[in-house]
């Protein structure tokens, strides 16, 4: 049986409207990881209902879900092709409803779900589920180093895939150039992530597919190599729509600026009739250094425009292993029969002061 997703940077609604009732309550049971649900509810909701001809009741649960989801870390060491998600990346959920008609609150009905930092778009309508797998299909590049220790090299270069894996799925890797294929058959069930490339396929890249027990297909990206002779590309690792982890490179010319804060103030002179002319009139305090980035896509297709949107949309960015901050806060999404070429250019914001004003 498919599992249930919640992406909780929308609101997911839970609407209870039973004949009858009066009264209803939510039972919302929050946890983390792959243990068992907490023996009591995480929190308790409760509403009247609005009036005897009016018996809707409607509750967001997202904002209660976010507090249970931080991405705090970021696993970027890999050691092979059955990698769990780290635990505060998504949290689990058990949603208990119940209606009072009379006395008392009966049950009725109990969902498990897994819940994401992901969001839907407006045109999808409420309560979206986007998906086993957190990231959009298509076509991905990644920096091609012939010097990386082949067996980390698709982590540390191509990046990862987050799946949810049900029972019977499977992941199938076709290289590029040769046709060769490896079929991983032994991935556990559970949040993982995987390989967006085989090992043994770096140089040339692959077609990653996620497959049911009867082999359908359910997913599918192709990930080529690039090698940029001229420029040192930035990665950039952001989480996305569907509150994964996704990589991109930017691969032509970046450029930083450092610029400085401070608070003046007049200084009084030790002696007004006999003052040092080196000591001067005004000081400053507080001096704070700021760093800003600037980057360049390369020249990209009409499909790139949603990698920018969901750039633009995310709230926890890293640049070269860095937190960052994007500080471009519109861009027009090209299209090639306007442009027929298109690059674009993004700036951020280094999330850290330079000298260290940590207390």
């Amino acid at each position: 049986m498919a599992e249930n997703r919640i992406f909780a940077r929308s609101p997911f609604i839970v609407r209870i409207a039973e004949a009858g009732q009066i009264e209803t309550q939510v039972k919302l049971y929050i946890w983390n990881g792959t243990g068992s649900a907490p023996a009591t509810p995480t929190y308790t909701l409760s509403k009247l209902i609005p009036a005897p001809t009016d018996i809707e009741t409607l509750y967001n649960i997202s904002p209660y879900i976010k507090e249970f989801i931080s991405h705090q870390s970021f696993q970027n060491n890999y050691s092979n092709l059955n990698q769990f998600l780290f635990a505060d990346d998504y949290c689990n959920v058990k949603i208990d409803t119940f209606k009072k008609i009379t006395s008392s609150f009966v049950l009725v009905s109990s969902t498990t779900y897994k819940a994401f930092d992901g969001y839907g778009t407006y045109t999808e309508g409420m309560n979206p589920d986007l998906g086993n797998v957190l990231l959009d299909e298509g076509t991905y590049y990644y920096e091609y180093d012939s010097t990386v220790d082949l067996l980390y090299a698709p982590l540390k270069r191509a990046g990862a895939v987050t799946i949810n894996i049900e029972s019977g799925h499977k992941v199938k890797y076709t290289e590029l150039n040769t046709g060769n294929i490896f079929t991983n058959t032994s991935i556990t069930v559970g949040m993982r992530n995987a390989y967006r490339v085989y090992p043994n396929y770096y140089d040339n890249g692959n077609l990653m597919q996620v497959l049911d027990s009867s082999d359908n297909v359910l997913w599918e990206a192709t990930f080529r190599p690039i090698v940029e002779c001229k420029y040192t590309p930035v990665v950039i690792d952001f989480i996305n729509k569907y509150g994964g982890w996704q990589r991109e490179f930017f691969f032509k010319a970046s450029k930083n600026t450092v610029s400085t804060t401070n608070t003046t103030y007049n200084l009084m002179q030790d002696n007004l009739q006999n003052y040092d002319i080196l000591e001067g009139q005004r000081k400053i305090f507080n001096s704070v250094m700021l760093e800003t980035i600037q980057v360049n896509s390369d020249w990209r297709d009409d499909d790139y425009s949603e990698v920018i949107r969901q750039l633009m949309m995310s709230e926890r960015i890293l640049l070269n292993n860095s937190p960052v901050k994007i500080n471009t806060n519109s861009m027009e999404m090209f299209k090639q029969i306007n442009t027929k070429m298109i690059n674009y250019q993004l700036d951020f914001e280094y999330a850290y002061d330079i000298n260290n004003t940590v207390v």
